[in-house]
């Protein structure tokens, strides 16, 4: 049975652990604009692949439905709205929404009373420079960037009706779009699951050289639909595997702080345990006195789970290893 060890990776053995993949979370840059990119599906995780066979890959996949939904950048009547908070449509409310109360199990705080937070000139700087998951707005003339200051702190714009002036403003109204996307808003049923039938989470096994699945079994289960009796579904997940040349698929990601051990070639579940949060990272194996470990950073966070910090390494017990 192997054995949990924590314990803090030392620069020798992280240069051990050998090549490690990295994710660009970074927004993308579309003409201009910044776009938010939906940290679903197979995109964010990545894939493993064993030595043997070759061109098999490893690959985690979500599914979980996504409300989207383009709104008019004036009001019902036609009438423009001011141009702050016509800006804050287009560059904000993708992530922070249009009622401005954000998503705070996907990273995007809410902005209302954030006056009573931040002074103005902190909150100016951010759109500047960036901070966090947000990308720095540079683009934004002094006018906009203020503007939607304005808006977002309840200071009184021009009406409406009212002509706006200067070659800034102008050139706010000609450039800002007629829609703006209404935010990022996943689709859930009554108690808070993705609204379609699971699985909502997979491991899958893909031959490159076919083009087929090789098999995909559900990835992550929740403590209280298996209370009822039911198959596990997956869960989201945020994590990629680790394949040995053993034949084994190492792999966190999941809502369940579950770090768990499948058949190469079957997919089938060959050991599990339990992490002190979730295993949101990909595993890394490394060597120490002819003894291996495999190793996850359990930081949990995703998902709407509890955060924490912890590096957890596991291995067989000294009699079986040698």
């Amino acid at each position: 049975m192997l054995q949990p060890f924590h314990r803090k990776l030392t620069p020798t053995r992280w240069t051990e652990s050998g090549p490690r993949r990295t994710s660009d979370r970074f927004p993308r840059r579309v003409s201009g604009r910044r776009s938010c990119s939906r940290d679903l599906t197979g995109e964010w995780n990545g894939v493993a692949a064993p030595p043997i066979p070759k061109g098999i890959i490893t690959s985690t996949s979500t599914r979980s439905p996504w409300l989207m939904q383009m709104v008019e950048t004036r009001r019902a009547d036609g009438t423009s709205v001011p141009p702050g908070e016509r800006d804050y449509m287009a560059f904000c409310a993708p992530c922070h929404g249009l009622d401005r109360a954000g998503n705070a199990a996907g990273g995007f705080p809410s902005l209302i009373d954030v006056g009573s937070r931040k002074p103005r000139e902190q909150l100016s700087l951010i759109t500047q420079q960036g901070a966090g998951r947000m990308p720095a707005f540079d683009s934004l003339s002094d006018t906009q960037r203020n503007a939607i200051l304005d808006y977002v702190l309840g200071v009184d714009q021009p009406s409406a009706s009212r002509t706006e002036v200067g070659n800034a403003a102008l050139a706010s109204a000609n450039t800002t779009p007629p829609y703006a996307f209404s935010g990022f808003r996943r689709w859930f049923d009554a108690e808070g699951y993705p609204a379609i039938k699971p699985p909502w989470g997979t491991l899958n096994a893909v031959d490159l050289n076919t083009g087929e699945i090789k098999w995909k079994v559900p990835l992550g289960e929740y403590p209280k639909l298996k209370a009822r009796g039911i198959p596990p579904t997956g869960t989201e997940n945020y994590g990629g595997p680790l394949v040995t040349a053993g034949g084994l698929i190492f792999i966190g990601a999941t809502a369940d702080e579950t770090f768990r051990a499948f058949d190469q070639h079957t997919g089938a579940i060959l050991w599990q345990a339990a992490l002190p949060f979730g295993g949101n990272a990909s595993p890394s194996t490394y060597r120490i006195n002819g003894r291996q470990y495999v190793v996850i950073s359990a930081g949990g966070a995703k998902s709407g789970r509890p955060a924490g910090g912890s590096i957890v390494a596991f291995a067989l017990p000294e009699h079986v290893a040698n």
